[in-house]
């Protein structure tokens, strides 16, 4: 019995190592061709460090005006969508949560639907709305977009973490005195922090990753976002590999150091509705 358990284990850690292994090896290699010239990274044979330390990728980047925006760009969208969701989300969430009225299972089966559309079928619709809006090349333009993109599966996690929470709480604080809007930002919402970090979490990636929407609603540098930025080095006939390689690492960053902090609180919301 004993010598099952154990072989069980070993077997978990292998593929646990090998698997994660697997999970690292792109984010070592783009390392370590950040840290080559452009020359060496097409040198024979291929070496997993590099044979010439340098930062020079690095310095392209941080050398590049446009890039560097690029990144605030990045943020302010991000950030903002991150914002609005996670705000409207918990409202909603809480609203199908805790009430009933008229036509809310067509309500969640409207939003569940939304969901079953692929991107690529609403890129000619979405680009005739922002232009007659005119707001094309904008901010708001890709706010927009990735917001409709994100809030109808953050209300659906909010909606599913709040159905955790005990009902025996608002009735306490009604009894208390409190109103809905009170009892949500005093009752509800301080247990729903995992929660709140879940759907954060889950729209910040999308809106940092996204690609196809920020082609099609913008056309400037100075509201691109960042993986514009990553795209517009590659060349027709010259890519700089080692400066592409320095610009998506420092792209995936913010994501990694993100949800190695808040991983714990990340897997709570997402879970958290799925066991009754």
């Amino acid at each position: 019995m004993i010598g099952k358990k154990n072989r069980y284990k070993m077997t978990t850690y292998i593929s646990l190592i090998v698997l994660g292994s697997m999970a690292l090896l792109p984010i070592f290699w783009m390392l370590s061709v950040s840290f080559r010239s452009n020359p060496e990274v097409f040198a024979a044979p291929l070496s997993l460090l590099p044979k010439t330390w340098t930062l020079d990728a690095f310095k392209t980047v941080f050398e590049n005006k446009d890039l560097l925006k690029l990144f605030i760009n990045s943020y302010i969208i991000a950030l903002s969508v991150t914002f609005i969701c996670v705000l409207f989300a918990a409202l909603a969430g809480y609203g199908f949560s805790r009430f009933q009225f008229k036509a809310k299972r067509a309500a969640i089966a409207y939003i569940l639907i939304t969901q079953m559309f692929p991107m690529v079928l609403l890129v000619i619709p979405y680009f005739l709305f922002i232009t007659r809006m005119g707001l094309y090349n904008s901010y708001l333009a890709l706010i927009l977009a990735y917001t409709s993109f994100a809030l109808p599966f953050s209300i659906m996690m909010m909606r599913d973490f709040i159905n955790t929470i005990p009902t025996e709480l608002d009735e306490a604080a009604k009894m208390d005195g409190c109103g809905p809007y009170k009892t949500f930002f005093y009752i509800i919402l301080p247990p729903s922090l995992p929660g709140l970090i879940a759907t954060g979490v889950y729209t910040f990636i999308l809106a940092w990753n996204e690609f196809l929407f920020a082609v099609v609603l913008t056309n400037s540098i100075e509201v691109r976002p960042l993986t514009i930025g990553i795209g517009m080095l590659i060349g027709e006939f010259t890519t700089e590999w080692n400066a592409l390689m320095a610009l998506s690492f420092m792209a995936s960053a913010p994501l990694i150091i993100v949800f190695l902090f808040v991983q714990k609180y990340f897997l709570q919301g997402l879970t958290a509705g799925s066991v009754k």
